[in-house]
């Protein structure tokens, strides 16, 4: 699905966005390891004289970066995240576990799919722009999490920090179950939305919202005062 000209919605799972730039093309994401057929498939077929240059994870849940490996191998590009969340994507560092249903379902399928360490090319920080994209820092879901607007065309890339429903009206929160402090997270969700005024959301969950403008205004108005 084409969300503007130069950005492309791979879905299934966790959302995985392709923007093309003149010169190449960016990943937000890489899925699971099972999406990465997918991917290749769609960037071969979109973007056939273009390099991917850079792969940018949102995260280190796995449903979020377990394809990295086979997408680096094949088109070797820079992979960059936030200084915080690398030590848990390069395994020098564990993520603080979590209880509930949402620890225990990211430590089975941690074993399940027995995920690689992977470097971290490039460490960014809070309002760096990379590739045209202005990182936001927003902790709370995991320490180093991030989303990304896009400077061009105002597009808002959210990860895991807010959610959206399957029809794209609605903006939900982040999943109490998988942020590993929920109160921080949506606090993290109201100060990107205040901040920007985007003109098309794309969650990590859910459909992109389209016409954003009353869905923002509704979010904070439920969320705002929490």
């Amino acid at each position: 699905m084409r969300v503007f000209d130069e950005i492309i919605l791979v879905p299934g799972g966790g959302n995985c966005y392709l923007i093309e730039r003149e010169q190449e093309c960016v990943l937000i994401d890489t899925g699971m390891s099972k999406k990465a057929s997918k991917l290749i498939k769609t960037i071969n077929s979109n973007f056939p004289y273009k390099p991917l240059e850079a792969i940018i994870l949102t995260h280190s849940h796995q449903d979020h970066r377990a394809g990295l490996e086979t997408l680096r191998k094949l088109y070797e590009p820079s992979v960059i995240a936030h200084e915080e969340e690398s030590p848990y994507i390069e395994k020098t560092k564990e993520l603080p576990s979590l209880g509930g249903f949402g620890g225990f379902m990211i430590k089975k399928l941690e074993g399940m799919l027995g995920i690689p360490a992977s470097k971290i090319d490039q460490k960014v920080v809070d309002n760096e722009v990379v590739y045209g994209l202005q990182v936001m820092h927003l902790p709370g879901h995991t320490p180093g999490t991030i989303a990304l607007f896009d400077i061009e065309n105002q597009a808002l890339f959210c990860g895991d920090i807010i959610n959206a429903d399957k029809k794209g009206k609605k903006i939900l929160p982040p999943k109490k179950d998988y942020a590993l402090d929920y109160k921080q997270a949506l606090k993290s969700s109201l100060r990107m939305l205040d901040k920007t005024s985007p003109s098309v959301i794309l969650p990590g969950h859910g459909s992109p919202i389209l016409e954003p403008e009353e869905a923002i205004k509704a979010y904070l108005d439920e969320y705002g005062k929490v």
